[in-house]
This record gives C-alpha cells, sequence and structure tokens, in this order.
C-alpha cells in the first residue's frame, strides 16, 4: 500500500461510498513532467485533468465559474515544501467546497501537518503504483467539521483552555480541532474558523517544539487559549532558551526570499491582529479580533476579562 498522512483529529469525516457524479479535476504541478510520471504510475489516473502550473493559475480560472459545485484539486509536487502556501491559502479561503489532495514525493512532519491545517484532504507518498487514484478521489469528502451553534453562547459566554503538551508535532492538529470548534461556537468569520486562526496557531505552537524546545523529549511547551464573543486570544510558552526578535530575517526581502524556512513570523503577522514575543522569545502572544462581533448587536453584552 502507497503510505499516507492520515488526520488523526477526532471526529474527521469517514470514507464514503464512491459517488456517482463524477468529479471535475484539476492538477496543480510546478513540473509538468514530474506531473505526468505520477499520473501514470497511479492505478485509474483521471482523463484529461485541467493542468496548471501554479495555484495562482488555477485561483484565475475559478474565478469565471459562476458556480463550482464538485470539483478536486490535486496538488503534485516532488517535495511538499514546494507547495505555495499562502496561495493555498487564499485558494481554500475563496473556494471551501473545493476537495483538496497532495501527491508528493516527499513530505516532512511540518510541512503535512501544514496542509492539513489549511485543509488538504489527503497527503499520498510513494509507491504511486499502489494508489488507485479514481478511488481516493471518488471517496474524498471536505474536511471542514460540521458543528451547530449555540445561539445563546455568542452572547453570554467566554472560554478558557489550557495545554500542556510534549515537544511533538502530532499534538498541533488536535489542538486546532478543539480551537476552530471553539471560533465557529462564537460565531468567528469562516475564513478564520477554518484556515486563518488556526493556520497561525499551528505557526505558534511549532516554532515552540521545533525553534524553541529543539524537539527535546523532556521539554513542555504551554498553551493557553480564550475565546469570547469579541476576540481570540492564545498564549505560547516554550522551555528554550529564546531569541533575539531582532535577527529575524524579513523573508520577503533580500536573501531571505530563497529560503524555505523563517516565514512563521511574518505569516502570524499577516493573519493575527496582534503578534507580540516575551520573556526573551519564549513567549509568544497572539490575538484576533472577531470580525462579527460588531454585527451581531453584542459587542457590548460581555465584558472582557
Amino acid at each position: 500500500m502507497a503510505r499516507k498522512y492520515s488526520d488523526p483529529v477526532p471526529g474527521a469525516p469517514p470514507v464514503y461510498p464512491a459517488m456517482k457524479s463524477e468529479r471535475t479535476v484539476f492538477a496543480v504541478a510546478s513540473d509538468g513532467r514530474y506531473l505526468d510520471r505520477v499520473l501514470a504510475a497511479c492505478e485509474e489516473p483521471p482523463s484529461g485533468p485541467a493542468r496548471f502550473a501554479s495555484l495562482d493559475e488555477l485561483s484565475e480560472v475559478l474565478a469565471q465559474f459562476e458556480r463550482i459545485a464538485l470539483a478536486f484539486v490535486l496538488l503534485v509536487e516532488a517535495r511538499g515544501e514546494a507547495i505555495d502556501i499562502p496561495a493555498l491559502r487564499r485558494l481554500r479561503l475563496d473556494y471551501p467546497q473545493i476537495v483538496l489532495m497532495a501527491m508528493l514525493g516527499e513530505c516532512g512532519q511540518q510541512t503535512a501537518l501544514r496542509l492539513q491545517s489549511i485543509g488538504v484532504h489527503g497527503i499520498l507518498l510513494p509507491p504511486f503504483e499502489r494508489i488507485n487514484l479514481a478511488r481516493e478521489i471518488a471517496t474524498a469528502v471536505p474536511n471542514v467539521p460540521n458543528f451547530k451553534r449555540h445561539p445563546d453562547l455568542m452572547r453570554r459566554a467566554s472560554v478558557r483552555v489550557d495545554f500542556v503538551i510534549p515537544s511533538d508535532l502530532t499534538y498541533v492538529l488536535g489542538i486546532n480541532y478543539q480551537i476552530s470548534n471553539l471560533l465557529k461556537e462564537f460565531g468567528y468569520p469562516a475564513q478564520d474558523t477554518r484556515v486563518n486562526i488556526p493556520l497561525a496557531c499551528d505557526e505558534a505552537i511549532t516554532n515552540a517544539i521545533i525553534h524553541g524546545n529543539h524537539s527535546a523529549a523532556d521539554k513542555k511547551v504551554s498553551i493557553q487559549v480564550y475565546v469570547s464573543p469579541n476576540r481570540f486570544r492564545m498564549r505560547v510558552r516554550d522551555e528554550g532558551e529564546g531569541f533575539d526578535m531582532a535577527a529575524v530575517a524579513d523573508p520577503t526581502r533580500g536573501e531571505a526570499l530563497m529560503r524555505a524556512s523563517g516565514r512563521g513570523v511574518y505569516l502570524m503577522r499577516s493573519i493575527m491582529d496582534v503578534v507580540e514575543f516575551k520573556e526573551g522569545g519564549r513567549v509568544v502572544e497572539l490575538e484576533k479580533r472577531n470580525a462579527n462581533a460588531n454585527g451581531n448587536g453584542n459587542g457590548g453584552a460581555h465584558a472582557e476579562r
């Protein structure tokens, strides 16, 4: 069997029987020849999928459709790090109904977690010869939780949740699952609930595990989450030695443009309203206001703590 990064999030949707109606399949790959090799190796590859060299190119085409229903996007790259994460995030926000799947020659754990946080349904790894692509496409469903929000909770409540986890990246998706549920319950915008805030949380926790604790098994990461009708806050603390924020290069300038790493701080700041580093870099605090709060008539009904 081909290897597969499975989604360990509790409550993930089960595998459903094959759907009768065919899905429109789009394939995105920066290397067309690599895409040809991967599709040729699979059992029952889609016939004549629309091909694109970039996610931005695909987005431009999708914008011309009046309605998009059963659409499946296949991301094919030799390395997971080659996927354009900001463009993928924009695509997920603009077209939440699209099912995303990645077929990657290799993919590190951190990249896999990031892709799953954005909403990639599955990550398929070699050997591709053991993958029945028609079955994977037919049984894929959007990985978006569907929970009923209590209407009075938005007006009256707030929630504080604390986590203390080992320096292990496998815990990140579970925490994001809990955060996403709370954000939806409190009526935050769908793009913040499904993608933006979980992605920023992913970066903060991952940085604490990898760069703060250096993935040391004897070190912990403490996470405090506060959610109210008006705002989301998170505080992440590692047990590392800290770092000099002034020494972090701007990833949009100079040589840093070509680096695959070092973009986490920039990404968090582009998503959240407040990002602050304290205690010599060992603590990061994130804050995001609920853009829907002023529209539900409850802006003054809850006193922030």
